[in-house]
This record gives C-alpha cells, structure tokens and sequence, in this order.
C-alpha cells in the first residue's frame, strides 16, 4: 500500500513514520522544510492540568491519558535528546476555580501536589510570585524540543524505507471519480497513491477543498519568544503563568508564549509585542530583567470546530484527515491510531466524536 502523508510538521512526521515502520510505502510531502511551520513555532507543552478538568469528548478524555505512555514510548523508539519531562508549575490565578480544577484533575488520574511559597522556594528559586499564590505542581509533564523530534521522526522514517519529498507544494489531489489517486506538486509531479493523508495543519482546509471538502476550522496565530541565552538562574520548570507560558529552550534560555489571559478551552489572545511580553514575564523571572528578545515567530495554529478532525468519509476513498490544534502532544496518538485504521482496517472507537463526518447532515459512520 503507498500513502502520501501531506505535512512535514509534528502529525504528518508521526503518522508517516508509524506508517513506514509497519511497512507501508508512505512519501512524505512539504512545500517547505519539516518542522518550518507551527510545528517550529509551538510551545510544545505536554501536560493534563487544567486539562482534565474540563468537559469535553469522552473518547477524547481517554486518549489525554495516555500522552505520557505514547511520548515514553516514542522517546524509546527514536532515542535523542528531545523530550523532557521536568514538571510544570500553574500559579494559582491562572486557573479559574483552582481548586476544584485540581480535584478533578487529580481525580482524573494527574500527579499534582499544591505548593505554598515556601514549598514552591524550594522546588524553583528563580520564580516569584505574589505574595500567597500557590502553585499546582505537576510532576509528570514538560515539554518537546518539537525540531528535534521531527528531525528524529523523519530520520528514522527514512531508514524504514520512506521517502522525503519537500520544496513543493501541493498543488491537486488526483482523483479518479470519487477515490483521490494521488496528488500533484508544484512543479508538475506527479506521485500516485492508494491514499492521502492530509496533515497540512494551516493549509488543511486548502487541501480538503481540492477534494471538494472542507475542514471549518480557525487559524489562531500564537506568537513565541526566546531570550536570556547565557543567562543564570533561570527556571528549570514549565511555568504556566496567568497571561504567559515559560519553558526552558535548550539553545535560547527560555521560551515564551503570550496568552493573555486564563488558561480556558478557550484560546485568548496569543500575542503581544515582544518587549511588553518580556518586561510582563520579567516580573515574576528576575534573570530576564534588562534582557532582550533573541528571537520571535508567530506560528499559525490550526484549530477545527469541536476538536481534531480524524478519519475518513465515506463517499470518498483513498483520503484520510488528521488535523488538530495542539499536534506535538496528539501527534503520536493521531499517529497510532490512523495505523490502526489505515492498515488493520479497524475503527478506533475512541475517534467516534472527531470524525469529519460530523461537518456533515445525516451521514453515518462508516
């Protein structure tokens, strides 16, 4: 079976290695380089608190909880330097309804301990907060080094036997009749498939509309910044503030991403200019007063209407959707997944409320 998995990012890398690797013939396919889009201006944060507080799919709710489980096993699968698990810290004012957020949660399965100040002294020195916030310590969640794990992906997809293709975009999805029989590149290539799989992120809906298909979705832009490169005492944690996101960055110090806002299902503003950010974050990151933004990109994020987009339709074969908002932490379980379905013909029935199908009346799962 040859697949052509659109999208060099964190889901398209996982679902044509997982492919690859249990020996299909997959070409992956970007009009850039791997990891050139969101995937390469992401936070990449792995963790289940606030998350498992909320309400959402159920299937959806079971798959949070085996993140973990997928990135151990990945990280042992791949090797490299790229993941690390070093515990997040949520300051208080950043949930809504903390502690019932951190009850649920820890109901749900989270490793959480709440922190006072002192507690919180001592487990990260180099934060400071307001006088009597506490903190949720999560112990297992951190963050992906998303380029790194990418690079790592597609180096050992290609060693399973798949092929790179990169520098042109797509331009058509082949069809013949109602079944998509490969796609065509920019420069006029053309490379037959038995199926595609869209994981174009951004460009998802561009590619859905050449099969006279659509993924409603928003494209949110989120911005990134990283600074403080060779600079001391800096935080060793993922901090999860009340309008910003703080990780470590292996090359740059640390890497920020604005959000304006509580950490809710529902996605704030996701930007600001780079020196009010900094001047904001420098106030609870004392190593970061005085410094400069080394480095700032703004990435597209793709985020469909109710949740990732994941399966099939069944007037049209030959095509498969993978698209979702927060790719690095889905990617792996996207990947596993369409596997399962694409090779051993299996429906996952944890996928049964992401199907594209439900963009559509009256049509029922296949």
């Amino acid at each position: 079976m040859k697949i052509a998995v659109l999208g060099a990012g964190a889901i398209g890398a996982n679902i044509a290695h997982r492919l690859a690797v249990r020996g299909a013939e997959v070409v992956l396919i970007d009009g850039q380089a791997p990891a050139a889009g969101t995937s390469g201006a992401s936070f990449s944060w792995l963790s289940s608190f606030p998350q498992l507080s909320w309400a959402e799919d159920p299937g959806r709710r079971a798959l949070r909880l085996s993140v973990n489980r997928h990135f151990d096993r990945l990280a042992e699968e791949l090797g490299g330097d790229w993941l690390d698990w070093c515990g997040t810290l949520t300051v208080e004012s950043a949930v809504p309804a903390f502690d019932g957020a951190v009850a649920r949660s820890t109901e749900a399965g989270a490793q959480i301990e709440v922190l006072d100040s002192g507690d919180l002294a001592r487990i990260e020195p180099h934060l400071r907060l307001a006088e009597g916030e506490r903190v949720a310590f999560e112990l297992r969640s951190g963050w992906v080094d998303a380029p790194a794990m990418i690079e790592q992906l597609i180096r050992v997809f290609r060693l399973s036997g798949g092929t790179l293709q990169i520098g042109q975009p797509v331009t058509a999805l082949r069809r013949a009749g109602a079944r998509v029989i490969g796609v065509t590149l920019g420069d006029g290539t053309q490379i037959d498939a038995d199926l595609v799989v869209n994981a174009a992120g951004a460009s998802a809906t561009h590619i859905a509309a050449m099969a006279e298909l659509s993924i409603p979705m928003e494209l949110v832009p989120g911005m990134m910044l990283y600074a403080g490169a060779g600079a001391t005492a800096l935080p060793r944690h993922v901090i999860n503030g009340d309008r910003w996101l703080l990780r470590p960055d292996r090359r740059e110090g640390v890497a920020i991403h604005w959000r304006g806002e509580r950490l809710t299902a529902v996605h704030g503003n996701n930007g600001a200019d780079g020196p009010a950010m900094l001047a904001d974050v420098a106030h609870s990151v004392p190593a970061l007063v005085g410094q400069q933004s080394m480095r700032e990109r703004i990435g597209i994020r793709a985020i469909p209407f109710g949740g990732p987009v994941i399966g099939s339709l069944p007037w049209i074969s030959g095509y498969y959707s993978a698209v979702s908002h927060g790719g690095i932490g889905w990617g792996p379980i996207w990947a596993d997944l369409a596997a399962l379905e694409i090779l051993d013909g299996t429906l996952a029935p944890e996928l049964s409320g992401l199907r594209p199908t439900r963009f559509y009346m009256d049509v029922p799962e296949r």
